[in-house]
């Protein structure tokens, strides 16, 4: 095994945990168990331990969701298509989903560097182009005067919906309402009461 496969079968194995057992249930035993190596090697390839490797695995996520959004403002035509494509990544499978959300609940666990480390590289990765896109719509008046945070964050939060509820959520079936949309309806909604508002006039 190459020293650079078993580093990505040791993220792999942390990002697996994780998802399962949150940062304070990660067992570095459960992962060299699980890649088949001993402690020694793994702090040969992660001498910070556990911390180490829960902010490799943060960025690697971090970089790839980076990337997922500039693909997205990248969609040719308008700021409606741009922002289409944005809501639809949050048409993830569920197992992407929750581990972004064991990553961001893992930073009160660490260090205030490394925290400080991924906050930083999610906002310069994930929010500051879209920042930009709304910062740029702001000026060529396709966008009211508003705060380009306060907008990308409103979408964001809309956007969400997109995602929509897991099957196994403690909600009854009959609640749940008629049959869902697909996910590129959801989206094209979501944009058009971002964009329009709800007001009936």
């Amino acid at each position: 095994m190459s020293p650079e496969n078993t580093r990505e079968l040791i993220l792999d194995g942390f990002a697996d945990r994780l998802l399962e057992s949150g940062y304070r249930g990660v067992s570095l035993r459960a992962i060299t168990n699980a890649v088949g190596i001993q402690r020694p090697s793994l702090y040969y390839h992660f001498p910070g331990g556990k911390e180490q490797i829960y902010a490799e695995v943060a960025l690697r996520m971090i970089e790839t969701d980076a990337a997922r959004v500039q693909e997205a403002l990248s969609t040719q035509g308008g700021l409606r298509e741009r922002l289409r494509s944005l809501a639809l990544l949050h048409a993830d499978d569920p197992r992407r989903v929750a581990l972004d959300q064991r990553i961001y609940d893992a930073t009160r666990f660490v260090s205030h560097e490394t925290r400080t480390t991924i906050s930083t590289r999610y906002m310069d990765g994930l929010l500051a182009p879209v920042q930009a896109m709304m910062a740029d719509a702001i000026a060529a008046g396709e966008l009211r005067d508003l705060d380009p945070d306060l907008l990308t964050s409103t979408f964001f939060g809309m956007a969400q919906v997109v995602r929509g509820l897991p099957d196994d959520v403690a909600m009854p079936p009959d609640k749940r309402g008629g049959p869902r949309s697909t996910a590129d309806d959801i989206a094209a909604e979501i944009v058009e009461l971002f964009l329009n508002g709800a007001a009936s006039a």
